[in-house]
């Protein structure tokens, strides 16, 4: 068992550390950004799937929250959290049936993005007391889910039509913005995508007489500087509360980081080669060849500089010059490319503060994926 007020340096590895202070930092800021650009914040708790860091956000002025999975909402609901939108397309009885449950509870929204899907929905709250809102998902740029812009409007039009569904807005993931190369393409790409939502959120406005939510996504948004045009609504960032190796160049650097993994050299079988105990299962294989936020290899080690060149399940390897300064039993702060495959990885994540445990988490929402 991991006592309060054991050192970092004393515990096991590989471990999920997470820096308390900085993690504080980053809420006000991202809540600084949204104040200052006069939308809500409602951000994504696919990063973190905690609801302790989720409590955390809405005592730093967060709306309310948005899960991957009707399962995450589930967790959030269970622990208290009563304003959830499911930033994702369900289909399917068995979902649309847990949907229609959760929102007898909570204050909910379901993305959609083709009608079947909202004709499930639909079934399933058949006799409910109170509508389920939906959010059209369009499609800005980033080719996965969502919508055209062009038949948007319809389908809200077709779902607004449907018994036991009520059209709340539209929502966009501008994942696609990560490629930008620098600040400045990232800012006119933001720009643009929030240019066609809220030419869409208008046209919803004349069409069905509501005032639509036009919600957009992603941490490169918040921290690119572009701000969010008046007609945009809501922000759904995640990463911002953590960061990682890919976010840091735009968040000033890896000292903004609050997530780390803490690993130890176990091996040094050669002069320019060690070997941690942390590899695929406990990092992630994700990388990022290009744009703003690019990384290299498959993990940094802030404190020396260093890259982790290959990764297997169990191993990390770093090669090359500098790693004569790494000795077999030390440990180091491993800071991962992408964080929130990471925090699914582990059963908890450990809380610190000036080095030593305060806290240790369940990630309650790990591997709720349906």
């Amino acid at each position: 068992m991991i006592r309060p007020g054991t050192p970092v340096e004393a515990l096991d590895t590989p471990s999920l550390i997470i820096d308390l202070d900085r993690v504080e930092a980053n809420l006000r800021s991202g809540a600084e950004i949204a104040a200052a650009s006069g939308v809500a914040l409602r951000p994504h708790t696919k990063t973190h799937k905690s609801p302790y860091f989720a409590q955390r956000q809405l005592a730093h002025g967060a709306a309310g929250i948005t899960v991957a999975k009707v399962t995450e909402a589930e967790v959030m609901a269970d622990a208290g959290l009563t304003d959830i939108f499911i930033a994702n397309t369900l289909f399917g009885q068995a979902k649309a049936e847990r949907a229609a449950a959760l929102a007898a509870r909570v204050r909910l929204a379901v993305g959609v993005d083709h009608i079947e899907q909202a004709r499930a929905l639909s079934g399933a709250m058949a006799g409910a007391a109170r509508p389920l809102d939906v959010m059209i998902e369009v499609d800005t740029g980033s080719r996965r889910g969502g919508i055209s812009p062009a038949d948007a409007p319809a389908l809200a039009q077709e779902v607004h039509a449907l018994p036991g569904l009520s059209v709340r807005g539209i929502y966009t993931y501008e994942g696609y913005t990560y490629e930008a190369a620098d600040r400045e393409e990232l800012a006119a790409v933001q720009r643009a995508a929030q240019d066609v939502m809220v030419r869409l959120g208008d046209g919803l406005r004349e069409l069905l007489g509501i005032d639509p939510v036009v919600s957009v996504g992603s941490t490169p948004g918040l921290l690119s500087g572009a701000g969010y045009r008046k007609g945009i609504t809501e922000i759904r960032p995640g990463t911002y509360i953590f960061l990682d190796a890919a976010q840091a160049a735009l968040a000033g650097g890896v000292e903004a980081c609050a997530a780390h993994v803490l690993a130890t050299v176990v091996s040094r079988p050669g002069p320019d080669r060690a070997v941690l105990d942390t590899g695929s299962k406990s990092l992630t294989s994700d990388t990022r060849s290009s744009g703003i936020c690019r990384t290299a290899g498959y993990g940094l080690l802030p404190d020396f500089g260093l890259t982790i060149a290959r990764v297997s399940e169990e191993h990390g390897v770093i090669e090359g010059e500098g790693v004569e300064r790494l000795r077999i039993g030390e440990k180091v702060r491993v800071l991962p490319n992408h964080i929130c495959p990471v925090v699914n990885l582990f059963d908890e994540v450990i809380g610190v503060r000036g080095g030593v445990v305060e806290l240790v988490l369940p990630v309650a929402a790990r591997g709720r994926l349906k």
